[in-house]
């Protein structure tokens, strides 16, 4: 029941034309009685950023893995809403986000990616990473019981790019990293480092997941109902590695790296089922 609602609410997340809706989905009732849910603001560099918290109900002092997950406003209330039951293993959920009443903010576009030349509207991904880890975990483990050895950071699209961003560059910050149809197009795949090993540290786990629609396009029976312009941006945003192409590469350093496709799903259509393998993910 709670994978058809949340594939009903999906449609109000991402419409036919290829677009996200940003209409936030209410959470549910259900939710509220499976977590104690807070809202906390903070500024960082005169930006102002919203984290969405939900804590396991009757925890108490019980220490729970973390799931820190990007784009908070539009993924946060989604996940809570497919968790059926709650344990020792369900994760504390941090959804970063942005006080807006928008599901997904224009500022994500700066915050989550790396800079390439020409483009002014990203590039901001290490300021945003230097406010998780001067800001956003500090607050977290200051204030809730949770065990440090088992972090996770997740996030779908241009998140996913942030995720990996992380990943390469500040390993030792999470354990486990899940990117989830990550945009390694922006910048033609320029998130991959050149060096070899990729890796000074190895992570824990890396899981890199993919709709079946997204690999193959031409497969996708709702691509017919896409407006022109629409199919023009999705064929520019090709370039670089692939997602699969990029897993087989962390593979032969991390030995817990798994790539993940969704049948039948296409870029939205594959959310639910990111978020269902992060709480799993997070909570092993």
């Amino acid at each position: 029941m709670k994978t058809i609602l949340l594939l009903l609410l999906l449609f109000t997340i991402y419409p036919v034309q290829g677009q996200p809706s940003q209409v936030i989905t209410p959470i549910e009732e259900s939710a509220k009685q499976l977590f104690d849910l807070e809202q906390h603001d903070l500024i960082y560099n005169e930006r102002e950023y919203r984290l969405y918290i939900a804590q396991p109900s009757g925890s108490g002092q019980t220490s729970h893995p973390v799931l820190y997950m990007l784009d908070g406003n539009g993924q946060f209330p989604m996940l809570i809403n497919a968790v059926d039951e709650v344990s020792e293993n369900t994760p504390l959920i941090v959804g970063i986000g942005y006080p807006s009443l928008q599901a997904y903010p224009k500022e994500r576009t700066r915050d989550y990616t790396i800079p390439i030349e020409g483009n002014v509207e990203g590039g901001g991904a290490e300021d945003f990473y230097r406010f998780i880890v001067d800001k956003v975990k500090p607050f977290i483990e200051a204030n809730y019981a949770m065990d440090t050895t088992r972090q996770t950071l997740c996030g779908h699209s241009h998140g996913g790019l942030f995720t990996l961003y992380v990943m390469f560059n500040h390993t030792r910050s999470f354990q486990h990293y899940l990117a989830a149809s990550p945009s390694i197009w922006w910048g033609e795949g320029a998130i991959v480092p050149e060096h070899r090993p990729l890796f000074s540290h190895i992570p824990h786990s890396v899981t890199i997941t993919l709709g079946e629609y997204e690999e193959n396009p031409g497969l996708d029976p709702s691509r017919k109902n896409l407006a022109p312009e629409i199919l023009r941006k999705k064929e520019q945003r090709k370039g670089g590695i692939s997602s699969r192409e990029l897993a087989v590469i962390i593979a032969e350093e991390v030995p817990d790296c798994r790539f993940i496709l969704f049948e039948g799903k296409n870029h939205g259509s594959s959310i639910p089922e990111f978020l269902k393998e992060a709480v799993r993910v997070a909570g092993e």
